[in-house]
């Protein structure tokens, strides 16, 4: 599937962008996952870079939240439209993270199901599961790609 990805800071996004990106995450989240919607909308998105896959029809099928000022980076609110889900979209919308991200060392805190799949693409798990919004989750880092084994 081809898809154009885009990212801005919180307030460069327009109100369709947003409201898109939001829309998405609450089918993901709240609507697929049963999560509450106090943890997933929790005042911290202007602080963010946000990242947005859109198909060929304009629609927003992926996005992710990035906290460029946190060292390390810190990536959050990775969604993919529950229709595309294992079919290459979320790669791609890792691929742009990690194109955001650049040189500097990163960290998420990763649903457990998913950490072959960020291992796949760099990540690392560190320490023990634990829950989040009643979900397991594993911490992940990323090292700065100069330091990662060549």
């Amino acid at each position: 599937m081809k898809l154009e990805f885009r990212h801005a800071p919180f307030a460069d996004l327009g109100l369709r962008e947003l409201h898109d990106m939001l829309w998405l995450r609450n089918e993901v989240f709240v609507v697929g996952q049963k999560i509450t919607c106090e943890a997933e909308v929790d005042g911290r998105d202007p602080e963010c870079v946000h990242v947005w896959g859109t198909n060929e029809q304009g629609r927003v099928v992926a996005t992710a939240r990035v906290f460029l000022d946190s060292d390390p980076v810190k990536v959050g609110r990775v969604a993919v439209a529950r229709d595309l889900q294992r079919g290459g979209v979320g790669s791609q919308l890792m691929e742009a993270v990690h194109a955001v991200i650049g040189d500097r060392p990163a960290a998420l805190s990763a649903q457990a199901y998913l950490r072959t799949w960020y291992t796949r693409m760099g990540w690392t798990a560190v320490g023990e599961e634990y829950d989040e919004a009643e979900i397991p989750h594993i911490w992940m880092v990323r090292p700065a790609p100069a330091t990662l084994p060549r």
